[in-house]
């Protein structure tokens, strides 16, 4: 432990009626569109008798180790039926041969469009069982979409370029969002069980269980740690399962 040190984190919490959860995306260009993602929740965590459950996530991270803290993902699984977000159609953009944003969370079922800004080609894919697709070489333009029907974490890739990657989380539960930039998060859900996950590229999943009753109680912890002193960037395979080539800029 002598090299590791621990990063308080907390995420966005919403507010009265028709409150959204307030993050503090990577850029503040894409502050509207991960703020999309709550837009279909609202009616589902504003009924009555809706708790709020706040929490935060912490890091045990390696000396020199910064993991992009608002790229936290996180979700609760209610323990028996839940309502479901509808399918959306959400946007990440190929620039400086970068995924923006790197991390987007949808609702199983939407479309993901992949427009392309740089003056290159890009051939984005994805090998992840279930939501498996090459989109093939493509050039500055509007670009190519792809629908992502299997719930879990989806990697994306570009066959030309082997730095660049992404995440799509699809997801099966309503009660989902991104911390802010201190870690805190904060959701309006019914009363019921649940299980609350956290997630973060540089260090996997932790989870806890919480209950909250008919009256507004809270029982469980409301704190969750990664510990990413095990993480190590790795590179991947291109699309036929093999070592990239010397990059080309087609």
């Amino acid at each position: 432990m002598k090299n590791s040190h621990v990063i308080s984190s907390s995420i966005a919490v919403p507010e009265a009626q028709n409150r959204v959860l307030h993050f503090l995306p990577p850029g503040a260009h894409f502050l509207m569109k991960r703020s999309l993602l709550f837009a279909s929740i609202l009616a589902l965590a504003t009924n009555v008798g809706a708790t709020v459950v706040t929490g935060k996530v912490h890091f045990i991270t390696r000396r020199g180790q910064q993991p992009v803290v608002n790229e936290t993902l996180v979700w609760l699984d209610p323990v028996g039926r839940a309502p479901k977000r509808p399918a959306q159609t959400f946007t990440m953009t190929t620039r400086s041969k970068t995924f923006l944003p790197h991390v987007v969370a949808i609702p199983a079922g939407s479309t993901v469009n992949f427009p392309n800004e740089d003056p290159i080609a890009h051939n984005l894919f994805s090998l992840t069982p279930g939501n498996t697709f090459d989109l093939g070489l493509y050039r500055k333009g509007a670009g190519k979409a792809h629908k992502f029907e299997t719930a879990g974490v989806v990697n994306v890739y570009c066959n030309v370029h082997p730095n660049m990657s992404a995440v799509v989380h699809v997801m099966t539960t309503p009660y989902y969002g991104f911390t802010d930039a201190q870690g805190n998060y904060s959701f309006d859900v019914p009363a019921g069980k649940y299980r609350v996950t956290a997630w973060n590229e540089q260090g996997g999943s932790a989870t806890q269980d919480i209950e909250v009753t008919g009256d507004g109680k809270v029982t469980g912890l409301n704190l969750l740690t990664i510990d990413g002193r095990t993480f190590r960037a790795s590179q991947h395979k291109n699309k036929f399962g093999q070592d990239y080539r010397e990059p080309r800029d087609y």
